[in-house]
């Protein structure tokens, strides 16, 4: 498909939206407790406040970078004395994840490689004060392949592709191990996105049809659907006309079925059609020339006037065909009308993009600032542009203020 989504990891891996957090609350229970008060009280308060702490750290990174890196600091601390190994691993690595928001990147890859101690640790057996019997693997895997995530994405910032792949593959090991196949299949996706982008299409359809094969076993039909629009868009950037169309229409038979879940992948898709559609008129029309310029040299008036009749009948049968296509493309335009005239609904991540493009923040900005590749601000971009029928990123704001989204 056009769009790298955010790389989720682990079976347990998902978005977390902290704005819900109590903050107030957070701070209330670490209020007053300074290290040296901390040093002498009983350990569930140490425990306490060390969570507290914990989930302040997540609660304040978009709205106060700083106070997120304090109680992040303080977690970690806390979480050393009362010798625990998880919640040092988890401050550590959001630690390097807030320097990693700054573009700090030897910072970030300095306190990734402390979380990744960590997890070497819990991985050896070591206990902790609420496992005394050591982390379950499972538990260790699935945090492991989220900090994979991370630093491959580090690694994919910085220009160093051969290590983001290391990583990323790092993570698809724990998927296959876990038979975590929707997670393999999102993972494949994404690298075929990645492979696509860097022009290396041979790996990229490798992976999309991974992809398609982990969902299939899974029985998810939208990631069975999304890698073939992705195969589609790569075989049509090729000029593989017939073979893209082949793929698209696999996929618009999903989208064509859910179209009150998947519209705007549907009008995606048939708009890739339309230009596939378009694209074989002009080459039909093409040899049609070439033969008809082939004839009047090669051949006498009564052949040029048999390959003629030949060519008009073939000529008739192609516009035949066409014009159902076109018949179909026209439904396209009718749903672009319907979906001007309802309210546009935004997902989750464009309405998370939609008030950055208001700033006036490039992909780039954006794609750092929501630690994501550019590519998948990108996408998320012509998505909006798509939804609101504009022809530019202002005149899509403008809609969108219109409708009370801007």
């Amino acid at each position: 498909m056009f769009f790298i989504p955010v790389f989720a990891w682990g079976a347990n891996a998902q978005y977390n939206d902290h704005r819900d957090r109590k903050l107030d609350s957070l701070e209330n229970v670490v209020a007053g407790w300074t290290p040296e008060r901390l040093a002498n009280a009983p350990f569930e308060t140490r425990a306490d406040v060390c969570l507290a702490f914990s989930q302040l750290m997540y609660g304040y990174e978009r709205i106060n970078p700083d106070r997120s890196m304090y109680a992040a600091r303080r977690a970690y601390d806390l979480g050393n004395e009362l010798k625990s190994l998880y919640q040092p691993y988890l401050a550590s690595k959001f630690i390097g994840q807030l320097f990693y928001n700054k573009e700090q990147y030897d910072s970030t890859i300095f306190y990734y490689r402390v979380a990744l101690g960590y997890l070497d640790r819990m991985a050896a057996g070591e206990a902790g004060p609420d496992t005394p019997e050591g982390y379950p693997q499972e538990k260790i895997d699935d945090a492991a392949s989220s900090l994979y995530g991370n630093i491959g994405n580090l690694y994919y910032e910085i220009d160093s592709l051969p290590q983001a792949i290391n990583y990323y593959a790092k993570a698809g090991d724990i998927f296959k191990k876990y038979d975590w196949k929707i997670s393999s299949s999102i993972l494949e996706h994404n690298m075929g996105d990645i492979w696509a982008g860097e022009g290396n299409d041979a790996k990229a359809i490798e992976c999309y049809n991974n992809a398609i094969r982990y969902a299939q076993e899974a029985g998810d039909s939208l990631w069975v659907a999304s890698p073939k629009l992705g195969l589609g868009a790569l075989y049509m950037r090729q000029g593989k006309v017939t073979k893209a169309l082949q793929y698209l229409q696999q996929a618009d038979e999903y989208y064509s079925r859910h179209q009150d879940q998947e519209y705007y992948d549907r009008i995606a898709t048939l708009d890739i059609m339309g230009q596939a559609y378009q694209t074989q008129k002009r080459q039909r029309s093409m040899l049609a020339t070439a033969f008809a310029v082939l004839a009047s040299v090669l051949l006498s008036l009564l052949v040029i006037s048999r390959r003629a009749l030949r060519l008009k009948k073939e000529n008739a049968a192609a516009d035949e065909a066409i014009g159902e296509a076109l018949t179909e493309l026209e439904k396209t335009d009718s749903l672009s009308q319907l979906k001007m005239a309802r309210k546009v609904e935004l997902s989750r991540g464009e309405k998370e993009i939609l008030p950055m493009l208001a700033e006036g923040l490039t992909s780039k900005d954006i794609a750092k600032r929501l630690f994501l590749t550019e590519q998948t601000i990108k996408w998320r971009r012509q998505r909006l542009l798509a939804k609101f029928d504009a022809k530019n990123t202002a005149e899509m704001l403008s809609k969108a203020r219109e409708q009370g989204l801007g």
